[in-house]
């Protein structure tokens, strides 16, 4: 065990920063259970309907997002509680802060641009904000990903991407 894991300071910063993750966590499964209602509610809760799989992948995300609450708060775990606050130290919270901006203007970029323009600017910024000096091959790999994913998707598997700026192409 380290000293950092020792000292009671660490502990409380474990504590708090798992419960803020568990409180995501759940955040999210209320999110992912409103949109799947909203799904339920145009193609029905049958076994048949589009809103069947996502609302079961949601009560399994909602029980263990409460577990993970619940366990947190009332029952936490010391050795977990010492490695997230080491965890926490270690962490270089602007790259991660750096990657949700990425993350927030993707999401608004995505219908105007289209997930082929979207997913190829995406692409390359986010490796260099992970540290990659090669701009030529991360946009080639961004435009491919992202070119190949589009066709598979829409033309293969029937899912509908957003075509954006290049729809008179798709």
């Amino acid at each position: 065990m380290s000293e950092r894991g020792s000292s009671g300071g660490d502990s409380r910063r474990g504590v708090f920063g798992l419960r803020f993750a568990a409180g995501v966590v759940l955040l999210f499964a209320v999110v992912v259970f409103i949109q799947a209602v909203r799904i339920g509610a145009e193609g029905g809760f049958g076994p048949e309907g589009s809103g069947f799989f996502p609302l079961i992948v949601t009560a399994g995300l909602l029980f263990f997002a409460a577990l993970f609450v619940l366990q947190i708060t009332l029952r936490p775990d010391t050795a977990l509680l010492e490695h997230a606050a080491e965890e926490a130290e270690d962490t270089n919270w602007r790259t991660v802060g750096l990657a949700i901006v990425c993350l927030l203007v993707y999401a608004f970029l995505l219908a105007p641009l289209g997930y082929v323009i979207a997913t190829t600017i995406f692409f390359p910024v986010v490796a260099r904000v992970f540290g990659s000096r090669r701009w030529v091959r991360d946009i080639v790999i961004g435009l491919a990903a992202s070119l190949v994913l589009f066709v598979g998707f829409t033309q293969f598997l029937g899912v509908r991407l957003p075509a954006g700026i290049l729809e008179v192409f798709f």
